[in-house]
């Protein structure tokens, strides 16, 4: 070892060594109880709900609807442009012609000039350009109607999201409260097993002081063991639910809670009376039979005149003459010859009309069947609220009554552990006790989740889900 006297900073580093290292492991040790912590958080329906609708892939899609809804308006509006085209050639050509008529056809390129007696291959420069420009002025209002139709269907689009996203909330919350459920039922199997070993080391000791048969020590072992295998059930049902939650979630959860307790049954109370035309299903309806209304105008002003006005302008040039000549050199290259024209044009067909009637004829009984599933819908919905509501009071009116359920299986379990051990009671009056405590600690723990449930239900039903969610904590 060295001596320290050739080190005389030695001792001081030694220690600022050591309190450094302190330092680290108290750091390290609040870093690794954060991260536990946060492993742990339990997560709350409002959340799971809120991260479903970030990124579950129905909401993708139906918002990529919506994109589209959105380009068919930009291109129903972009029919209000003229259409104007522009075509430039130069092309070195034999100029024979002969008389006579062909079919329309995109192989043999027709000919300008009269037809001259014999032929020459000899061959001369052309040059055209020209520019065609085409406007429809007035179609009185066949555009703005397919406009209209469009936004129609982009706002059929957005209520389809929130139907979506509605559907979606309602999904992960069957989910997240199966999940409270499947907890809940793990730790009173967890407090069943306790209890179980608490009464197996208790009966040991009075079979050991010949008080008790041998036979009660193997029956509270083949208890134990049952009830151990009831845990590791509940385990994997705990286990199971979790998986079925995650699927809607980024990062699946360990735990699950309603913080604040169970006892803010008021939640639903707070919430609106009835608002089933706000509810996301009655404003899809709505939306369905107003872009259908909207198809069936667009629909019934296909027929209508359209006036157009139209402008064009072109130069052409040519190295042969008309007398079958050539002009020679490089004649041709370039346009020298003009022409200019401007005018307007009304298009009326004369048997679209008949057509377009026969199709608003059908567009309207779609709207028919629109109004009809409308109506539909809003009956199942007020027989679903009324139906949600009679459920709540049930869960409320049994919530109440579990308590003094438990209590009154608390108070057997003590009775039957007393009885036994003063000689009056059985092994199975114990078994018996056990099973049905953890029972009513199920039952208990379970309908006030099932009062949570039916105010959901009630909200969900009565198109006050969005206000329910806020409320919650």
């Amino acid at each position: 070892m060295p001596d320290l006297k050739y080190f005389p900073q030695g001792p001081r580093t030694l220690s600022l060594a050591r309190s450094c290292l302190g330092f680290t492991a108290v750091v390290l040790l609040a870093l690794l109880a954060c991260i536990a912590a946060q492993a742990q958080q339990a997560l709350t329906l409002r959340q799971a709900v809120h991260e479903a609708w970030t990124r579950f892939p129905s909401i993708e899609a139906a918002r990529a609807e919506i994109g589209a809804a959105e380009s068919d308006i930009r291109v129903a509006r972009d029919a209000y442009l003229p259409h104007a085209s522009f075509h430039a050639e130069l092309n070195r050509a034999t100029r024979n012609n002969v008389l006579g008529m062909m079919m329309p056809n995109q192989t043999i390129t027709p000919i300008n000039g009269f037809a001259l007696s014999g032929e020459s291959w000899q061959s001369a420069f052309g040059t055209s350009i020209g520019m065609f420009v085409r406007w429809e002025a007035y179609d009185f209002g066949a555009r703005r109607a397919k406009i209209v139709a469009a936004e129609a269907k982009q706002a059929e689009s957005s209520a389809k999201l929130e139907l979506v996203r509605y559907e979606l909330a309602d999904r992960v919350a069957d989910s997240y409260f199966v999940a409270l459920a499947a907890a809940r039922a793990e730790v009173a199997a967890e407090a069943t097993v306790e209890r179980w070993r608490t009464t197996q080391t208790a009966v040991n000791a009075l079979v050991q002081a010949g008080l008790r048969p041998g036979a009660d020590a193997s029956r509270l072992r083949a208890e134990l063991a049952r009830a151990e295998a009831d845990l590791i059930l509940a385990r994997q049902s705990n286990a199971h639910a979790l998986a079925e939650l995650g699927r809607y979630l980024a990062n699946p959860t360990t735990a699950v809670v309603l913080e604040g307790g169970f006892a803010q049954q008021a939640v639903a109370d707070r919430i609106s009376e009835e608002a089933i035309g706000a509810h996301p299903l009655m404003q899809l309806r709505a939306a369905e039979r107003l872009s259908l209304s909207a198809a069936v105008k667009a629909t019934e002003k296909e027929w209508f005149p359209k006036l157009e006005v139209f402008s064009a302008a072109n130069g052409r040039g040519s190295g042969a003459r008309i007398d079958g000549s050539f002009r020679g050199g490089l004649e041709g290259l370039y346009p020298d010859i003009g022409n200019w024209a401007a005018g307007a044009g009304i298009t009326i067909n004369l048997f679209e009309r008949k057509r377009s009637r026969s199709r608003s004829e059908v567009q309207s009984a779609r709207v028919d069947a629109a109004s009809a599933r409308l109506s539909e819908s809003e009956l199942d919905l007020r027989t679903l609220t009324e139906q949600a509501r009679i459920q709540l009071e049930a869960a409320r009116g049994i919530a109440a009554k579990m308590p003094e359920a438990l209590d009154a299986t608390r108070e057997l379990e003590t009775q039957s552990q007393v009885r036994y051990r003063s000689g009056l009671g059985t092994i199975t009056e114990i078994a018996d006790a056990q099973r049905a405590l953890r029972q009513a600690e199920v039952d208990d723990a379970v309908s006030r989740i099932q009062v949570w449930r039916a105010a959901f239900g009630v909200a969900a039903a009565s198109g006050n889900l969005t206000t329910f969610l806020e409320q919650i904590p």
